[in-house]
């Protein structure tokens, strides 16, 4: 039995729909040296896709480590870098807890990530993020 297109553009639409109203705003930020070690596997290295949580809330006691996101840039936090987002999503794993960051954010980002969501010039940027 075939399903018809209308039906099949239908449920499309509903998951998509459906993954919007689950994304959460944050702020990421990035980070360009190493996560090892770090509070989720110690020395134990993740791969390069990884980030750190700087939210506590989110950090929930290590909860959510192992967890993995996907997080979109949806635009700027600063005046002097309009549009700095690529329009792409990025997946990346928790590994990390970082009280002591500087920046804001609810992720710290590797670069290379970072640069696939957004100009790594913006340094910190509004997020969606949905695991």
């Amino acid at each position: 039995m075939e399903i018809p297109k209308n039906i099949i553009l239908v449920i499309i639409g509903f998951l998509a729909t459906f993954s919007i109203v689950l994304a959460k705003p944050g702020i990421a930020s990035f980070y360009n040296i190493s996560y090892v070690p770090s509070k989720c596997y110690g020395t134990k290295p993740q791969g390069d896709m990884v980030a750190k949580v700087g939210s506590k809330s989110l950090w929930d006691g290590g909860a959510i480590c192992g967890k993995k996101f996907n997080v979109t840039c949806t635009g700027e936090t600063n005046k002097y870098l309009l549009h700095p987002c690529t329009g792409k999503s990025a997946v990346v794993k928790i590994v990390d807890y970082c009280p002591e960051c500087t920046a804001d954010a609810t992720f710290y980002l590797p670069e290379k990530a970072f640069e696939t969501i957004s100009m790594v010039m913006a340094f910190e940027v509004k997020i969606d993020y949905v695991q």
